[in-house]
């Protein structure tokens, strides 16, 4: 939490409005907030109606022009904001959403990978969530037009908000890393298990064509399919370093037993897709 706040309030922004929702933390949260209270807009500490709704009160007690929003695990780098203000400040006024690079890193091992922010592809994003949320913003003529994020949802509101955003917004792509993403054993998307990715796929069947929708119940139905699914992608990663591409992929493939036969209907470029790894 104090590496978070810092991050935020180490920006030197001066029109920065700071407001944190805790969802009732056991640990020392509380009181580190309480030292940093001077610089916050609002802050509340207590049990609440699940993390969407926390984002959403918050976002009712802003009045700024330019939206976001942190996890307490997370970090923005220097200079975010003045990349922002300078990206969206004088296109306030529009829906648009901007996002930017991501660096992914592990608490245990330090080990540490930047994902790039890749240019903007609606049918991509219907596939999976490329968009790494604590490096997204968006202007307050968004949040309008596109609406809170939904209650309902306790994984998957992000993407959600993400693909309701695409069919009213414009999206910005900023070639700067935005924000560090902190992966340890405890982070919510790494344990939400089953619930998580049943949520996941009732976002595809919103939002999605029937073609991306069979590749989610064929992973639902073929567990270990899914299981092996991210094992394949980083093997093809690594054999990419030294091989060509195709090479790469062709090899990962055939180390992968799940994936020698797949029912025609089953594409396996998107199941790499669903992947995320990119």
């Amino acid at each position: 939490m104090s590496a978070t706040l810092e991050s935020v309030l180490g920006q030197g922004y001066p029109r920065l409005e700071y407001v944190v929702m805790d969802g009732g933390s056991e640990d020392n949260s509380v009181e580190v907030i309480k030292q940093r209270q001077a610089q916050l807009s609002f802050w509340r500490s207590g049990p609440d109606r699940g993390q969407a709704a926390a984002i959403n009160e918050g976002f009712s007690r802003c009045s700024g022009q330019i939206l976001g929003w942190l996890n307490s695990d997370d970090l923005y780098t220097p200079e975010t904001f003045t990349e922002l203000a300078a990206t969206l400040g004088t296109i306030s006024d529009q829906p648009v959403v901007m996002y930017g690079s991501c660096e992914l890193f592990h608490d245990m091992n330090g080990s540490s990978e930047v994902r790039p922010a890749v240019p903007f592809d609606f049918e991509m994003l219907q596939v999976t969530d490329y968009l790494d949320q604590p490096s997204v913003f968006w202007t307050r003529a968004a949040w309008k037009l596109v609406g809170p994020l939904d209650e309902t949802l306790h994984y998957a509101f992000d993407w959600d908000w993400f693909l309701r955003a695409a069919r009213l917004c414009r999206f910005v792509r900023s070639d700067k890393m935005l924000s560090r993403y902190r992966i340890h054993s405890e982070h919510k998307s790494g344990t939400g298990g089953r619930e998580r990715w049943n949520e996941v796929v009732e976002v595809v069947h919103r939002h999605s064509s029937v073609r991306v929708t069979e590749h989610y119940r064929y992973l639902t139905d073929h567990p270990i399919a899914h299981w092996w699914l991210n094992k394949r992608m980083r093997f093809a990663q690594t054999l990419a370093r030294v091989l060509p591409k195709n090479l790469a992929d062709n090899i990962a493939t055939a180390a992968s037993p799940p994936f020698w036969r797949l029912p025609k209907r089953i594409e396996p470029e998107i199941l790499w897709q669903i992947s995320g790894i990119r």
